[in-house]
């Protein structure tokens, strides 16, 4: 203890002077909005760049476990491109050449247009957390690639989160595991009931279904899957099963509450695709309008 006393006198000068700087750079940050936002940025690309990095090395160590992996998913992907969900047009001579670029192809016998709905950007998770009350994960890729804020992420198992903040490199994305993420989720096996998937803490496995119609009755181990009521999402992803005997939901007696046991384990995921709606600035246009009117 004595001798890191002396040490002290002896540099007091220095370590003093070190401790100002610090302190007079956090005001300067604190303090004034375009060197926050310039620090922020900054932390942002260094922090991202450090953490792919070590995902590089942490891969190259599991190389063999990720081809396969990759492997699996590219083939679930294009079997399931082949049955993706479409959007018909009525075919038009003058209208599809304003259309060209997006329509997938032609049905000359049925005399329809079909154009592709969503857009999968494939993305690599980077940094990943599930132990708090609001999770968040970082991805490799930004608006350079496509990405943009409120866009859903999904991966091969179920739902991952929906993008929040955006770089030109780098998003992060506010995981299932976040109090204020609710899914519009549905159940197949009863047509047309719906409720809402969310987070309340606790184990990362398990999620809450809520505002499930009382006279629905649900059993353990039945699907639970995108509503698609949501722009964000596709219709028909799988979330999970129910994990319990669904109970009256004490704040509303007229709904029931049922756990939901994910499929997609939030602490392993890795690859990601990020999901683009191309017709959600359409969408949005007529939501706003509707807006205006009220």
């Amino acid at each position: 203890m004595g001798n890191l006393l002396r040490l002290f006198i002896r540099n007091g000068g220095f370590v003093t002077f070190v401790l100002l700087e610090v302190f007079c750079f956090f005001l300067v940050i604190q303090f004034n909005e375009r060197q926050n936002a310039i620090f922020a940025h900054t932390s942002t690309v260094i922090g991202g760049n450090l953490l792919e990095r070590r995902q590089r090395i942490s891969d190259y160590i599991g190389l063999q476990e990720r081809v396969d992996s990759l492997v699996q998913e590219n083939a679930r992907l294009l079997a399931e491109a082949a049955n993706a969900r479409s959007v018909q047009l009525p075919y038009r001579d003058t209208f599809i050449t304003v259309l060209y670029d997006t329509i997938s192809h032609i049905d000359s016998i049925r005399h329809r247009a079909v154009r592709p709905e969503f857009r999968f950007i494939a993305a690599r998770v980077i940094s990943n957390s599930i132990s708090s009350a609001n999770n968040w994960m970082m991805l490799n890729r930004g608006s350079t690639d496509g990405v943009m804020p409120n866009m859903a992420v999904v991966s091969g198992k179920g739902i991952i989160g929906i993008v929040r903040h955006v770089d030109p490199d780098f998003s992060m994305v506010m995981s299932v595991l976040h109090r204020q993420t609710k899914l519009s989720a549905a159940l197949p096996k009863h047509e047309k009931a719906f409720g809402t998937l969310l987070w309340e803490g606790g184990d990362p496995t398990i999620m809450t279904l809520k505002y499930i119609p009382k006279h629905i009755k649900v059993s353990v181990g039945e699907p639970v899957t995108t509503s698609g009521f949501s722009a964000m999402f596709p219709q028909g992803l799988e979330l999970g099963f129910i994990e319990t005997v669904p109970e009256q939901d004490p704040e509303y007696p007229n709904f029931l509450v049922a756990k939901v046991r994910l499929k997609q384990d939030m602490s392993t995921v890795q690859d990601v695709y990020v999901v683009q709606n191309l017709f959600k600035t359409a969408i949005d246009s007529l939501q706003q309008k509707v807006k205006n009117e009220q």
